[in-house]
């Protein structure tokens, strides 16, 4: 096993808690919480040949790979081309940006952009009590996170032999002279489909009621207890496109979406 490098982190945490009202009635409490991280790779050890960045993380097809490591970057950065788009904001298929404008698209227009780590997370959590009642919930956001959107890819860059021919289909035509342009490791690999993956989501509401002395007489007499209700995974504010911008390796592929869940429960104290 070799340490193939050096990282440097540089941050801030930040937690509050406040206790908004506390009478004999209604109890208020509110919880926030950040962080703030800036992450630099400082030392590669060698590993780099001629100064060119480390591959890591999933292939997003047989072969490429999408996040590197190069000194002076953020870890898990997307290694890419660099779009070009027309005068309404479209992309041009297969046009990137010749970067060391040697007239030639090469891997040495690839340049690292974004990455998959966010910068800022926050957390916010609440819960009210009103004499018996209770509610509650919990907010997390992030910040800053980018994707690599490897599901779009696929569905957007398609060869020839995707086109399923039969007698009753293009019968009349070659498929070749639809005038696609081939799957190219530039169209793949733009970073078109490095997406902001910035995300707010709640991730639990909980509602429940809480009472003494069930029974006023008899062996149950006193049996207290709490019944409630509660929802996971709520909801998620995104632009991000996918079905689920929180995935931990960078590249979003084949991604079980999380079910939005619910349960009832019911506490007893003998």
């Amino acid at each position: 096993m070799q340490n193939i490098g050096s990282l440097k982190n540089t941050g801030v945490e930040l937690s509050l808690n406040y206790v908004a009202v506390n009478t004999k009635d209604w109890y208020w409490t509110m919880n926030y919480n950040l962080t703030y991280n800036r992450n630099r790779i400082t030392d590669l050890n060698g590993v780099s040949d001629n100064g060119d960045p480390v591959m890591t993380g999933d292939n997003i097809d047989s072969s490429n790979k999408v996040l590197a490591y190069q000194t002076g970057y953020a870890a898990n950065s997307f290694y890419v081309y660099q779009q070009v788009y027309d005068k309404n904001g479209k992309p041009l298929e297969g046009v990137v940006v010749d970067r060391n404008g040697d007239g030639v698209i090469s891997e040495a227009d690839r340049y690292l952009y974004k990455s998959s780590m966010a910068p800022v997370t926050m957390g916010f959590s609440t819960r009210v009590e009103w004499k018996n009642f209770d509610l509650g919930f919990s907010l997390r956001a992030s910040l800053g996170n980018y994707l690599y959107n490897n599901f779009e890819q696929g569905q957007r860059l398609k060869t020839t032999s995707a086109v399923w021919c039969q007698d009753s289909y293009l019968a009349n035509r070659s498929v070749s002279s639809l005038g696609w342009l081939s799957d190219s490791n530039t169209s793949k690999l733009s970073d078109y489909f490095v997406q902001n993956a910035s995300f707010l989501k709640m991730d639990n509401i909980t509602l429940g009621y809480s009472f003494d002395r069930l029974f006023k007489s008899g062996s149950w007499k006193g049996i207290s207890g709490r019944v409630y209700a509660s929802c996971s995974n709520v909801f998620t504010i995104t632009k991000y496109s996918g079905i689920d911008p929180e995935v931990y390796s960078g590249i979003d592929k084949n991604v079980y979406p999380r079910p939005i869940t619910f349960q009832f429960g019911l506490n007893l104290n003998f």
